[in-house]
């Protein structure tokens, strides 16, 4: 045999040529963009889902989320019970912060009519707040003491900004 005749063991060289890079570097960027827009699916139909309870300030989010979907579900109907009040209290406040406005502009300015329509508005909030904090109430009466547990870790995770001690 001569020197010259390839070995039939040895394999093949492959050489990285561009188009192979741009291939890959393509099929990499296509990833990404998928699992961006599959994850942003999953957690915005998961946002809609607890987007309810924000009118009850006194139930974090994570919370419901720690819990399992069946006992989820029978939670956030409490919520789903006070959302209409929340909803129309909240429309209410934005109507009369555009009240202000217009009395801010009035001429001659009526210093009286600005603190009127800020009262309103305080009330009006105050209203919101006591809503949320019977839809909480309500919830919290419905928990088990294990999940009255975990509301409490919650909550302090929280107020701790989320930060493990």
């Amino acid at each position: 045999m001569s020197d010259d005749a390839p070995d039939p063991v040895a394999l093949p060289v492959t050489r990285w040529n561009w188009w192979r890079i741009v291939l890959v570097v393509s099929l990499a960027m296509n990833l990404l963009v998928g699992g961006a827009v599959v994850s942003s699916f999953f957690m915005h139909e998961r946002m809609q889902r607890f987007g309810g309870i924000s009118g009850v300030q006194l139930i974090p989010r994570h919370f419901l989320g720690a819990l399992p979907k069946e006992r989820r579900s029978e939670l956030l109907a409490v919520f789903r019970e006070h959302a209409g009040t929340i909803k129309n209290e909240r429309q209410a406040s934005r109507e009369i912060a555009a009240n202000l406005a217009v009395a801010l502009e009035a001429e001659p300015y009526d210093e009286a009519k600005v603190r009127a329509v800020a009262q309103a508005f305080g009330v009006t909030g105050n209203s919101v707040i006591a809503h949320g904090v019977e839809a909480a109430m309500e919830l919290i009466a419905r928990l088990t003491p294990g999940e009255r547990k975990l509301l409490a870790e919650h909550i302090r995770q929280r107020g701790d900004g989320g930060r493990d001690k």
